[in-house]
């Protein structure tokens, strides 16, 4: 699947895919108290919402039928066997709902304000004029491997209502993905609800980063928005430095620790934290003057040498962030 998605969309500036993306959520607890956990086999987003797409390997043939109260009931054949098993797509429907909570907590990070022409009304309806997620299209996408069989019994058909929900081959699943995207596209333009949640193109990057730098299982290989970033300027697969002293008082997000070393790679500028070994994004907000930075905002974290600062072209100020330790200060001397 991860193939298909690379080939179909890793040229395309406002779709950004993600695979295996693994997150955490303490204020999701699971039922004994432990952090919530959210799993997407592939994630994809663009300016006019998301996609979760939940993968099944199948060698024989899987089937789904209605359960006669509007939900579905999924088995696999196996060795010529027919046994049950959970709904990938109540499984990809649970991961959408902990995924649109965690980005909604984070949205005056990831979103900007309504336009101008709408403040006054969202301060009416929402009580504020600040962006959010809770009204972005998250559809799902369930995926069979090309050598499976699909076969849907009793003339069960995927839901339509409120976004179209698939359940396809996983050739075919780009092609969905494009219909879905221009389906929003050009509602938006015809002013329906369909399309009517939209984000930036700078912003749909900014939440891939995002995603990709609170990624925790320690995996980064399928963590890479399929387009880098503006600030990036080579890909290093996530070059790492050791960690040393606090420098200006950076902070890891989770545990408070700041045994920090940081990383960089095609999504962007992170810390990643030796105590807790969670990653936080290195803030692209100035010092100085305030300023949020996003792709082609003035605010940017950029290394030079063993040097990593974080420059505003709207004040000019220019601060180090990070240092690299050299060899003999990471490694101690002879």
């Amino acid at each position: 699947m991860a193939h298909y998605l690379q080939r179909a969309f890793a040229q395309k500036a406002d779709i950004q895919v993600l695979h295996n993306v693994r997150l955490e959520d303490r204020k999701q607890p699971e039922h004994a108290g432990s952090p919530g956990v959210c799993q997407i086999d592939h994630l994809i987003l663009h300016r006019w919402g998301l996609f979760i797409i939940e993968s099944k390997s199948v060698i024989e043939e899987i089937r789904v039928r209605s359960d006669g109260s509007g939900g579905d009931e999924w088995t696999r054949t196996y060795a010529g066997r027919e046994v049950g098993m959970a709904s990938p797509i109540q499984q990809a429907r649970r991961q959408g709902q902990f995924l649109r909570t965690y980005l909604e907590r984070h949205r005056e990070t990831l979103l900007g304000r309504e336009r101008l022409g709408l403040r006054t009304l969202a301060k009416v309806v929402r009580g504020t004029d600040q962006r959010g997620f809770a009204s972005a299209s998250i559809q799902l996408i369930v995926a069979v491997s090309d050598r499976g069989k699909i076969e849907r019994l009793g003339g069960w058909k995927e839901p339509r209502e409120p976004l179209a929900v698939f359940v396809s081959k996983a050739d075919l699943v780009p092609e969905k993905i494009q219909q879905e995207v221009d389906r929003h596209r050009k509602e938006l333009l015809a002013d329906n609800e369909y399309g009517f949640w939209s984000m930036k193109a700078d912003e749909v990057e900014s939440v891939a980063v995002f995603l990709a730098a609170r990624h925790t299982d320690g995996s980064e290989a399928g963590l890479r928005p399929s387009n880098p970033p503006g600030n990036a300027s080579q890909d290093v697969g996530g070059a790492h430095y050791e960690p040393s002293s606090d420098q200006n008082g950076a902070k890891c997000e989770h545990c408070g620790a700041s045994t920090l070393s940081a990383r960089w790679g095609r999504y962007g500028y992170y810390w990643t934290c030796r105590a807790c070994e969670r990653n936080t994004p290195i803030p692209t907000v100035c010092s100085s003057c305030q300023t949020k930075g996003r792709r082609g905002d003035p605010v940017r974290v950029r290394k030079s040498g063993s040097t990593f600062r974080r420059e505003c072209s709207a004040c000019g100020y220019s601060e180090v962030v990070w240092t690299e330790p050299s060899p003999s200060s990471s490694q101690g001397e002879p």
